[in-house]
């Protein structure tokens, strides 16, 4: 659906948030080594739009977006544990953290009417940041080989700008980006399609010698979506099979070729049996994840409705890893949202962060747009494996996944 806007109001908001969007990339793979970056360039996207939007409009837009007043209910719930949390210095740092879901649920809605030529640039930044990133990520893997693969037998993974499962996540999510502009015809020319093509199984490739178990779970999650979706619309259901023989034969091929697949491989079975032998898991990262789900759920058994309070769960984390498994040098939060929750906020917090997250799919039936399928297919996966939004880095990860696959849903695209 075209659109015209309606002011030059709202071409220089666009035009300062397509801006400060692009920035806002450089920011996120540049990560901790310039956290200020990020936060200047997250604070620029929201002033660009609020400082540009009368705010009766703005408020309007947000009260009649359903999909974001709901969404913004996942942060403002937390506030709750205020009034049992011991801890509100530790409280007031993850709320800190997580302000931006509710300032980006705001502003969302008012962002305003994205012209084609902002679309692309917006996205071919992100593509263009991704891919130089991955090439000089394999650069320093090529003049390192043989120590970076043995990295991956003891539980690491080669450098990046990033945490290696945000970023692997990241990748994945560029992956499906390209597949939805050249599947919806936003490319017209047949050498920058040719051009996409190649960079998705460019990153394709990257992410199999990159080797990070929750990115490749992801990748095939969303290729199985894809498939389903085609043979649901083509009803060609032999395609499903074609599908899955690639898949198996990629697989079987990665782990011929690529030593990083191997190793991490051993390493993922050294570490199912250091849990299972009940041996010690320091410096074991799938072990030391099931220490830290273990000991969220003893903490979610002491207040199952209302949990702990989010300011007092990382106190009685870490005296719980003290008293269990002292061998642990540095404990870790729970490495699951979901079980994060339960322990921080109970059952009647993790319902309600489930529902009110979940809302840009469910609302007004946004779950039919195969892009937003493949961002919430990316996230639900990665909160099965990390604590995603109690990090700046990944509360950034995940509003990316979310918003603009949402803000592409609703096909405000300008005539020009």
């Amino acid at each position: 659906m075209m659109v015209q806007r309606t002011s030059n109001t709202d071409y220089y908001k666009t035009v300062f948030f397509t801006l400060f969007t692009c920035l806002w990339f450089v920011g996120i793979i540049l990560g901790e080594k310039a956290p200020a970056m990020l936060s200047i360039c997250s604070i620029g996207q929201v002033l660009s739009v609020i400082l540009l939007t009368h705010p009766k409009k703005l408020w309007a837009n947000f009260i009649s977006d359903k999909g974001m007043l709901i969404f913004s209910l996942s942060f403002l719930f937390l506030l709750l544990s205020f009034f049992y949390s011991d801890n509100l210095k530790y409280l007031g740092e993850r709320l800190q953290i997580k302000v931006p879901i509710l300032l980006y649920a705001l502003i969302w809605p008012s962002i305003g009417v994205l012209s084609q030529k902002q679309i692309k640039v917006i996205f071919y930044s992100l593509i263009s940041i991704c891919v130089i990133s991955a090439s000089g990520i394999l650069t320093n893997y090529a003049l390192n080989y043989d120590k970076i693969n043995e990295l991956y037998l003891q539980s690491k993974i080669m450098p990046g700008p990033i945490n290696h499962i945000r970023y692997s996540l990241l990748i994945v999510f560029v992956i499906c980006v390209i597949y939805y502009f050249i599947k919806q015809q936003l490319i017209k020319s047949k050498i920058e399609k040719k051009l996409m093509m190649a960079t998705a199984i460019f990153l394709i490739l990257f992410l199999h010698i990159y080797s990070v178990r929750s990115g490749l779970l992801t990748l095939y999650a969303v290729i199985a979506i894809g498939v389903i979706n085609q043979v649901i619309a083509n009803k060609n259901y032999k395609q499903i099979g074609i599908a899955a023989g690639a898949l198996v034969c990629i697989v079987m091929i990665s782990l011929a070729i690529s030593p990083t697949m191997r190793n991490k491989l051993i390493n993922t079975k050294q570490d199912v049996n250091v849990y299972t032998n009940q041996e010690n898991p320091n410096f074991n990262s799938l072990a030391t994840r099931m220490v830290s789900y273990k000991t969220a759920l003893e903490i979610a058994k002491e207040n199952i409705w209302l949990g702990c309070g989010q300011g007092d769960l990382r106190d009685k984390n870490d005296a719980l890893f003290k008293r269990d498994y002292p061998s642990i040098i540095t404990p870790i939060i729970p490495h699951n949202q979901f079980i994060y929750y339960l322990a921080a906020t109970g059952l009647i917090g993790l319902i309600i962060f489930s529902l009110t997250f979940t809302a840009p799919i469910w609302v007004n039936h946004f779950y039919k747009y195969e892009l937003i399928q493949f961002a919430y297919a990316i996230l639900l996966i990665a909160f099965q494996f990390e604590a995603m939004i109690e990090t700046q880095i990944g509360v950034a990860c995940t509003l990316l996944f979310v918003l603009i696959p949402y803000y592409l849903s609703q096909k405000r695209i300008a005539m020009a």
